[in-house]
């Protein structure tokens, strides 16, 4: 099975607020980490290593570097609201090599599963 990318957009005004919902934080006397986006997703298991939150202008042209298929980059490009400011990417090795099943969360518009360019 070729490697894949999810591909979710979403409006959060900044990256660091972007990062607070795709990134684990650590609260103070707290032994385990809220994890929004984890909370949000249909999945067992989720690795933070393959996950990543891109925001600003170069976002669509850094998605398009990392798709396989010519014809996804302008199906994409077309179906991501002008008003999304940041785009996550969770590659598919992120799921520990098991088939998943994702969907829209609160926060995010998942685009769905596209073939990943190594």
């Amino acid at each position: 099975m070729p490697p894949s990318l999810h591909v979710f957009s979403g409006k959060f005004g900044s990256q660091e607020e972007a990062r607070r919902y795709t990134e684990a934080q650590w609260q103070d006397g707290s032994e385990e980490p809220t994890w929004r986006i984890r909370q949000d997703l249909p999945v067992t298991y989720l690795s933070p290593d393959f996950i990543e939150t891109i925001f600003g202008d170069e976002k669509t042209d850094y998605l398009e570097s990392q798709l396989a298929k010519d014809s996804d980059k302008g199906s994409l490009r077309a179906d991501i609201s002008d008003d999304a400011d940041t785009l996550v990417l969770i590659m598919s090795p992120a799921f520990d090599g098991k088939k998943v099943r994702l969907s829209s969360t609160p926060r995010l518009r998942y685009h769905g599963e596209y073939t990943w360019k190594l």
